[in-house]
């Protein structure tokens, strides 16, 4: 059976636009349109830790660990929370990497990027964030990062110590 995800992007006249997400190999256009009737929701909660999934919130390693156990699900296009309701950032975060922690004040709750070109230790500096910084959860989106490059960073990088405390995307 042929199945794949689409996203209704307007609409012309008495026709839905959709936007396919994934692969379109196989589509056609006598492929039957499902809607499902609700918007994409993704898993939440602490059954996450310790889980790999992909953009969708998918696991990728239901194999290895089994189905995901998740206490909600969220919408992916839920509006945004409110910035003047947001927590002020005020309490500094110590990053367990003393060259950082010495130059550069983080603060709880705050949402860090590291950018920097191919084989600049982008990898290892975050696995030794995960695994230093004083924190209950981490969230890792490894953006445009290849599949060989993602199982490195789980292995080498994070190990089960750093990924008992994550969610990696």
């Amino acid at each position: 059976d042929f199945e794949m995800k689409a996203e209704v992007v307007g609409f012309a006249r008495d026709a839905a636009l959709l936007t396919p997400i994934g692969d379109m190999y196989g589509i056609s256009a006598a492929t039957e349109v499902i809607p499902t009737g609700r918007a994409h929701l993704v898993p939440v909660g602490f059954g996450l830790l310790g889980r790999v999934l992909d953009g969708l919130g998918r696991p990728l390693d239901e194999a290895e660990r089994g189905p995901l156990e998740a206490s909600k699900f969220y919408p992916v296009f839920a509006d945004a929370p409110d910035p003047l309701k947001r927590r002020i950032i005020s309490q500094p975060l110590e990053l367990g990497v003393r060259a950082l922690d010495s130059v550069l004040t983080c603060g709880e709750g705050q949402r860090m990027g590291i950018f920097a070109a191919a084989g600049g230790g982008k990898s290892t500096l975050m696995g030794m964030l995960v695994k230093g910084a004083d924190v209950d959860v981490t969230v890792v989106a490894l953006i445009g990062e290849r599949g060989r490059e993602v199982r490195e960073f789980l292995e080498t990088e994070l190990g089960e110590e750093g990924r008992k405390k994550s969610v990696i995307v």
